[in-house]
């Protein structure tokens, strides 16, 4: 999730890879049956110290070109110290956020809030309190010769990037739902041969052998056994910073207000005008990986749904008209969903903030027929199936089996 006052801080591990000659989707190739390589021996767990610098990027889905989101400085001191700084590469922001932990606890500063979070250390096998250490690739740092998680497929293949030869291992993860079989989501990692090192990281998802890459890391300067600066896992509040309180969302029961948002074409839209259908409204941004990462999954339930009287509003807040339109446009062969823009961006009165007491994004409502709060939920990580619980509630079936790490609705 991604935070704008008073929440959780940053989105789910988002890791941008273009290839060479790489669109937006890619058709994969059936590959021969042939012997699988061998995974490099990684230097990364001998290491006393490691300190890494990388560039996180989005795809734009149509072009495949990279955008540059963040410098992101990866530094570990053991397997249970480590930090990340991830620094905005757009205009006017050049204070980094960051997340560390000291192996007793671990610390959260949100930049574009101004506040923070802390909590005891993640234990073995528990996922560190901020999602900015997945969208940095710890992972491959941390745990560089860890299986692939349950469930999962893993595929190795031999490559060659940039004249070195590489070991790409492709997690794919289960079909999202029985419905779309051939609906998968993917993370790609690039290992150099000669080093063992992590050259890049891409995330994605693929849907009847077409692949549609999202998000890209790439690694480019590593240091080893340097000794670090007494800071570096020191915690002080940063100035002004306030602490991260949990956002309360609407009640259930609570009737929707209304509002009016634009569609692509200017036309106003009234939620009022929607009464009689279920509603989920979805607050995203361009800007947000997470809500970006969430769309395929909102995608295949709408497909489901848009012929059983609910409806899917996708609501574009805190951000630039400019960037919504590109956004149209980059996505239009993607999704089907409708969208609407909030011209109040992020000024007092705006539809999220304002109406809907949202604090991070995304944030989806669902409504009954009845104008009345159903269920909601915040932020969203990879297997979430929250809308499938929601929906159900409310007497409508989506296809696929309910794994939401997510409470259920309240009845």
């Amino acid at each position: 999730m991604i935070l704008r006052t008073r929440s959780r801080a940053f989105g789910t591990a988002v890791s941008l890879l273009i290839l060479s000659g790489m669109s937006g989707a890619q058709t994969v190739s059936p590959a021969s049956p042939v012997t699988p390589p061998a995974l490099p021996v990684s230097p990364l767990r001998t290491k006393k110290t490691v300190q890494a610098k990388a560039t996180f990027s989005l795809i734009n889905s149509k072009s495949g070109a990279l955008v540059p989101f963040f410098a992101v400085v990866v530094t570990t001191d053991g397997p249970n110290r480590f930090r990340v700084d991830a620094t905005p590469l757009s205009a006017g922001r050049t204070k980094p956020s960051f997340y560390f932990s000291d192996g007793v606890k671990q610390y959260e500063y949100n930049d574009l809030n101004n506040n923070y979070r802390t909590a005891d250390a993640p234990k073995t096998g528990q996922r560190p309190m901020s999602q900015l250490y997945g969208m940095a690739g710890m992972d491959l740092v941390v745990t560089p010769d860890a299986p692939p998680r349950p469930g999962n497929k893993r595929i190795l293949r031999e490559e060659t990037l940039s004249g070195k030869k590489m070991i790409v291992v492709t997690d794919q993860e289960p079909p999202r739902n029985a419905s779309e079989p051939t609906a998968t989501s993917f993370i790609r990692s690039w290992i150099d041969t000669a080093t063992g090192l992590p050259v890049r990281r891409l995330e994605g998802w693929t849907k009847d052998g077409v692949e549609h890459p999202n998000l890209q890391l790439d690694f480019t300067e590593w240091v080893f056994d340097k000794p670090l600066a007494s800071k570096t896992f020191a915690w002080a509040i940063p100035q002004g910073a306030k602490p991260v309180t949990e956002p309360k969302l609407l009640a259930v029961g609570t009737v929707a207000p209304d509002f009016t948002a634009y569609t692509p074409n200017g036309t106003p839209v009234k939620l009022s005008d929607l009464k009689g259908k279920i509603v989920i409204l979805d607050f995203w941004s361009t800007w947000c990986g997470p809500c970006q990462k969430s769309m395929p999954y909102l995608e295949s339930v709408y497909r489901q749904v848009k012929d059983k009287d609910v409806t899917v509003l996708a609501v574009c807040v805190w951000d630039e008209k400019a960037e919504y339109d590109k956004w149209l446009i980059a996505k239009k062969d993607t999704y089907s969903f409708p969208t609407v823009f909030d011209p109040a961006g992020r000024a007092k009165g705006n539809i999220a903030g304002g109406l809907y007491q949202v604090t991070g994004i995304p944030t989806q409502y669902v409504i009954g027929k009845d104008g009345k709060i159903a269920a909601s939920t915040i932020g969203y990580r990879d297997g979430d199936r929250f809308l499938e619980g929601a929906l159900a509630k409310l007497g409508v079936s989506v296809t696929g089996k309910l794994a939401s790490s997510r409470p259920a609705p309240p009845k």
